[in-house]
């Protein structure tokens, strides 16, 4: 009996890659990926045309907003940057979805699920951004040798 795969914990790379651009000092990087995945995942859904786009550039603007008081480098910074910001995108769903007139009830369990989801994608940003910056060492080395000035 598998019970674990009927529970719907989501990890939101979008948003820890996001919230990665953002520690590394590309904010347009970063706004044009959220702009980005927006859009892709507007079209391969097939679901409300526009309203991953809204949500994603809200949930950037609100992560360029929230960043201030956090170390964006540190775990604990990382971690609680990323569980509000979870946490805030999947309660802003439930407006969005009014506002594109569909219905949709949330209940106790629902909220709880959030909040896990919220919590399990900070747990493990710093796990990602390790891995981010571990693949992304070979192509600074490539750009400083070939980029130097001789």
């Amino acid at each position: 009996m598998n019970y674990l795969a009927s529970i719907p914990i989501d990890v939101e790379v979008v948003v820890i890659i996001n919230v990665y651009l953002l520690a590394q000092g590309s904010e347009t990087g970063a706004g044009l990926f959220a702009l980005g995945q927006g859009l892709l995942t507007d079209m391969f859904s097939g679901g409300i045309w526009g309203f991953h786009t809204i949500l994603y550039v809200i949930i950037f603007l609100l992560i360029r907003f929230l960043s201030r008081p956090f170390d964006m480098l540190s775990a604990f910074g990382q971690i609680a940057l990323i569980s509000i910001s979870v946490l805030i995108k999947e309660l802003l769903r439930i407006p969005l979805l009014q506002l594109f007139s569909i219905n949709a009830d949330i209940s106790s369990y629902d909220l709880l699920m959030y909040v896990i989801s919220a919590l399990f994608s900070g747990l493990i940003t710093p796990l990602i951004f390790y891995l981010l910056n571990s693949f992304g060492r070979p192509f600074h080395r490539v750009k400083e040798v070939y980029l130097s000035p001789v």
